[in-house]
């Protein structure tokens, strides 16, 4: 095999101790970490301690791999691949909304106790932002979830999907999973200065406009270019995320020195974690795609041609021009994993600060993590939004899949950050979601309809 490799041909390669491109077939891929929300969790655990015990003992009838079993009230007690790599994150539906959800994440925090699994607390934050912040994820891993915006990690340059709940069981006991196709990859080369306004979310929603819901269908999508070699991290883990609503399996960015300073500042937080981060940074370097790389399809973009951007209801790739859209909204969302880290609540801050929430309108804010709450509530920006009338919840995915905290009545119409807006996915089936950047949710909270918010930067 010749040529040069993509970032995830070189992931996949690493993992296996065999050279792979796409297409290849690898019938066991080890993965480096597994993590779980309380949605799925709850029942992965039950079948991983009930119902799985006699396929898990065949399958590793005559190998290396260990399988304890203890009995506790009936019940068999399983030996997961590796606590370490395992961790939970209840964040969808917390605080409890229900004595179902409660019971679940008291399941969870047995489970994780007596497996030496780690275990997040409530309101410590949505799980693709806690496990690239707190540094459970790292660069070159291979990272599986039950949840289809595992993508997200591929701003660190990891390779992270989604799974389904049994692939997750036979993962969280073997440490591996079945029958993976390596990608084809999907470049994207991204070049330009955005216009004051604009932002990642505007970039990723045009692509989405462009492409459609199949238009990445299976594939990576990797994101390079000066553009994205100039943009933080938050707009990088907002690209990652939405790529899986153009059918992608998922997305990458080849780390840099900018994904470099965001480890660091983890090993600054966590100098207990300073060996294993730094040792995961020394491969980096390699870790890039190759320029002779074979990608299966190029798209090149100018960002100063970008405009702010807004998914009408109901798909994500339903894009338009803000300016073009004049719906009045009476509803507001700033949150989600796509659009709640730091730079994010900054720029909506910057056009919230001093002004009003529109009196037909209900603006709720999400940070993304206790991390991310502190900081804004360490820098006044908590107190902005107060101060304009929204109403600040503590770190859950909340109304992004409308469960809790802002369920939408039929004829509502909700203006969001997060990442989807099927019918129905915020509430009532007769309900109307739009998405948009922070910048844009800011200042059409204001106008009470969606607004350009270039206007608020002159």
């Amino acid at each position: 095999m010749s040529g040069g490799q993509t970032i995830v041909e070189k992931i996949v390669s690493r993992a296996t101790n065999k050279r792979v491109k796409a297409g290849d077939l690898v019938q066991v891929l080890p993965i480096d970490k597994l993590y779980f929300n309380e949605v799925i969790a709850p029942p992965a655990i039950l079948n991983f301690r009930e119902d799985f015990e006699s396929v898990f003992r065949e399958v590793t009838s005559g190998s290396q791999k260990e399988i304890v079993v203890h009995n506790r009230g009936g019940k068999s007690r399983m030996k997961v691949f590796d606590p370490k790599r395992v961790c939970f994150v209840p964040d969808h539906t917390v605080p409890s909304c229900s004595v179902k959800v409660a019971q679940g994440v008291n399941l969870m925090k047995e489970f994780a106790s007596e497996q030496g699994i780690k275990m997040y607390k409530e309101g410590d934050g949505i799980e693709h932002t806690v496990v690239t912040e707190e540094g459970f994820v790292r660069p070159g891993e291979i990272v599986v979830a039950t949840d289809s915006h595992t993508d997200t990690v591929g701003a660190i340059g990891a390779l992270g999907f989604g799974i389904g709940t049994t692939e997750a069981e036979y993962a969280l006991a073997m440490g591996e999973i079945y029958d993976f196709f390596v990608p084809e990859t999907y470049k994207f080369e991204i070049s330009g200065d955005f216009q004051a306004g604009v932002s990642a979310k505007d970039l990723i929603l045009h692509i989405l406009g462009t492409l459609k819901e199949g238009g990445c269908s299976k594939r990576i999508a990797e994101y390079t270019g000066d553009t994205m070699r100039k943009m933080g991290m938050d707009g990088r883990f907002t690209m990652c995320n939405m790529s899986v609503e153009m059918s992608a399996r998922t997305a990458v960015v080849n780390p840099d020195q900018i994904t470099f300073d965001f480890m660091q500042d983890i090993v600054r937080r966590h100098p207990e974690l300073a060996t294993e981060l730094n040792e995961s940074m020394k491969g980096m370097k390699v870790m890039q795609s190759d320029p002779d790389a074979e990608f299966s399809t190029k798209m090149s973009l100018d960002a100063s041609k970008i405009v702010p951007q807004v998914a009408l209801p109901h798909s994500p790739a339903n894009a338009k021009p803000a300016s073009e859209v004049n719906d009045e909204i009476n509803s507001v969302f700033i949150g989600s994993c796509t659009n709640a880290r730091p730079s994010d609540l900054m720029e909506a801050a910057r056009i919230i600060k001093g002004r009003k929430v529109h009196k037909n309108v209900n603006l709720l804010l999400i940070p993304a993590s206790r991390l991310t709450y502190n900081w804004a509530m360490s820098e006044g920006i908590l107190k902005i939004f107060s101060d304009a009338g929204a109403n600040i919840e503590s770190s859950n995915c909340g109304p992004c899949f409308g469960k809790h905290m802002g369920v939408l009545a039929p004829g509502d119409r909700c203006l969001s950050t997060s990442n989807r807006n099927y019918q129905g996915r915020m509430g009532s089936s007769d309900a109307f979601v739009y998405l948009s950047s922070p910048a844009t949710a800011a200042a059409s909270a204001i106008e009470g309809k969606i607004a350009d918010p270039r206007k608020y930067y002159k």
